[in-house]
C-alpha cells in the first residue's frame, strides 16, 4: 500500500478520500486555494499545499504535479469531476512517475468517445437507442439521422464521460437550436442524436473490473433531476423493483454491464448507465470509469469502502475473491444539497456561511459528505454541491423517512439551498410509491 498520496480535489470528495486513507494508514497531502485555507478538506488531510488565489488552481495540473513532487507522494487520487475525467492529466501523472488512482489515460480516451461506447455495446449484443452511427459535424448530417429515426431526438456531444442528458428536439427548429448550443462542434468531437424516450428512468450498474472479470457490486437509480443536476440516488434501483420480472431484468442488465466493461477494457471502479423505458426495456446510455458522487449508496448497501478498493487496486493488490462475495442488502437513499443558483448562468450565488448545523450521523445509518462549515465561502466559480446526504435502512420506507428528517434538521445560514425542493419530492406520494421518472421534479 502507498505511504503517502496527494488528493487532487476539494470539498466533500477530498474529505471523503482522506477519511479512507486515514483509516488504512495512508498519509494524505491536500491542495487548496487561498479562500479555502481553513476548509474542511484541508483539516482532513495530514498537510496541504496552496495553489494560489485563483479558484481555477484546482484544475492546474502542472501546479498539482509540482506539489506532488515537492511532498514526495507516491500516487494521486483525483476524486471525481474534471481532473478525474481528463486523459491529459492522467497521462501527465504517469509520466511524472506517479500512480493515478483511477482509470489510465488510454481508458479515459476510449470511454469518453460516446459513439465508441455505443459501438462496443452493439458488438456485445446490448441494446442502444436508435441514433447516429458517425459524428454529426453539421446540420445536414443531423437531418439525415433524424429522417431515419424520427422525432423526438436527444442531441448530445460526442466526447464526454458517462451519460449526458443533452437537449430534446421535437422539430427542425429545436434541432438547429440544440446543435447551435454545442457550437463549435469540433470542440466536442462532433455531436450525435438518439431517440428520446418519454418519462425514462435511469439506472446505473456499479462494477469493479479486475483480473479479466467485471464484478457487479449493485445497482442504483438516478432518475430524479432538475435540469442537468441530479437530486437523488437510491440503491437498489426503484425502477427495477417496480417490474414484475425484476429478477430477470436485473440479471440481464448486470450481465450487459459486465460484458460492455470487458469490451471497453476498463479496469478498476466503473459504472454503466442505462435508460429504462415504460415497457421495462433497457438501453446502454453511457459509461463512467472511476469514482462518482453516488458511490456511497453502493457502499452502504454492500458494507465495503470503494475508495479503499481503488487504492488497493492501484497498489497492485488482488481483489477479485473479496469483491465476488459482495451481496447488497437493504436500501440506501442519497440527496444532493445544492446552493441556490442563478437561473441565467447555472452558477451558485456567492455566499459566506455564517452558521452551519449538521444533525448527528449514526455510523452505518447516515453519511453526511460536505465541505461546508461555519465561515465557508460558496463561490460561483465552483460546483454548487453543498453536501450529499445518504441514509441506510433495511427497507426503502425507513431510509426515506430518515433522509427527510436529516434534511429537515440541516441549518445553513444565510446560504439558500434546495432543501425545500428535496423534501417536497421525498414527501410526494408518487415518490414514496417508487412511481417517478426523469421529469417528475419539474411536474411537481
Amino acid at each position: 500500500m502507498f505511504e503517502r498520496i496527494l488528493i487532487a480535489n476539494r470539498g466533500e470528495v477530498a474529505t471523503r478520500v482522506a477519511r479512507s486513507c486515514r483509516r488504512i494508514g495512508v498519509e494524505t497531502v491536500g491542495v487548496h486555494v487561498t479562500a479555502d485555507a481553513s476548509a474542511i478538506h484541508v483539516a482532513a488531510c495530514d498537510e496541504s499545499v496552496s495553489l494560489g488565489d485563483d479558484p481555477s488552481g484546482y484544475l492546474d495540473g502542472e501546479a498539482i504535479l509540482a506539489a506532488a513532487r515537492d511532498r514526495g507522494v507516491h500516487a494521486i487520487h483525483p476524486g471525481y469531476g474534471l481532473l478525474a475525467e481528463d486523459p491529459a492529466f492522467a497521462r501527465a501523472v504517469a509520466e511524472a512517475g506517479l500512480l493515478f488512482v483511477g482509470p489510465d489515460a488510454d481508458t479515459l480516451t476510449r470511454v469518453r468517445d460516446r459513439l465508441a461506447v455505443r459501438a462496443a455495446a452493439i458488438e456485445c449484443g446490448v441494446r442502444v437507442l436508435p441514433g447516429s452511427e458517425r459524428p454529426i459535424t453539421g446540420p445536414q448530417h443531423a437531418l439525415v439521422d433524424v429522417d431515419r429515426i424520427d422525432y423526438p431526438v436527444v442531441v448530445r456531444p460526442r466526447l464526454g464521460i458517462g451519460e449526458t442528458q443533452g437537449a430534446v428536439a421535437n422539430d427542425v427548429a429545436e434541432l438547429a437550436e440544440a446543435l447551435a448550443a454545442l457550437d463549435p462542434l469540433e470542440d466536442h468531437g462532433g455531436a450525435f442524436v438518439e431517440t428520446h424516450i418519454e418519462r425514462a428512468r435511469h439506472v446505473e450498474i456499479q462494477l469493479f473490473s479486475t483480473e479479466g472479470l467485471a464484478l457487479v457490486l449493485g445497482d442504483r437509480e438516478v432518475s430524479l433531476r432538475r435540469g442537468q443536476r441530479r437530486l437523488f440516488a437510491e440503491s437498489p434501483a426503484a425502477a427495477l423493483e417496480q417490474l414484475r420480472t425484476v429478477d430477470a431484468v436485473r440479471g440481464a442488465m448486470w450481465e450487459a454491464a459486465s460484458e460492455v466493461a470487458q469490451k471497453l477494457e476498463v479496469s478498476g471502479l466503473c459504472s454503466a448507465h442505462f435508460v429504462l423505458d415504460f415497457d421495462g426495456l433497457f438501453y446502454l446510455a453511457g459509461f463512467t470509469p472511476g469514482l462518482q458522487v453516488e458511490h456511497t449508496t453502493i457502499e452502504m448497501c454492500s458494507n465495503i469502502d470503494l475508495v479503499e478498493m481503488q487504492l488497493r487496486f492501484a497498489a497492485g493488490e488482488p481483489l477479485a475473491d473479496e469483491l465476488s462475495k459482495v451481496e447488497p442488502s437493504g436500501c440506501a437513499l442519497q440527496a444532493y444539497v445544492d446552493a441556490a443558483c442563478d437561473p441565467a448562468t447555472g452558477r451558485a450565488f456567492e455566499s459566506h456561511v455564517q452558521a452551519a448545523r449538521w444533525p448527528p450521523a449514526p455510523p452505518g445509518k447516515v453519511r453526511i459528505e460536505t465541505g461546508i462549515q461555519m465561515g465557508s465561502l460558496v463561490s460561483p466559480t465552483l460546483d454548487p454541491l453543498v453536501a450529499s446526504i445518504t441514509t441506510y435502512a433495511p427497507n426503502r420506507h425507513d431510509a426515506l423517512l430518515m433522509l427527510d428528517r436529516i434534511l429537515a434538521e440541516i441549518h445553513l445560514s444565510p446560504l439558500v439551498t434546495n432543501q425545500r425542493l428535496l423534501r417536497k419530492a421525498l414527501n410526494h406520494e408518487s415518490f414514496r410509491a417508487g412511481q417517478f421518472d426523469e421529469g417528475f421534479v419539474d411536474r411537481i
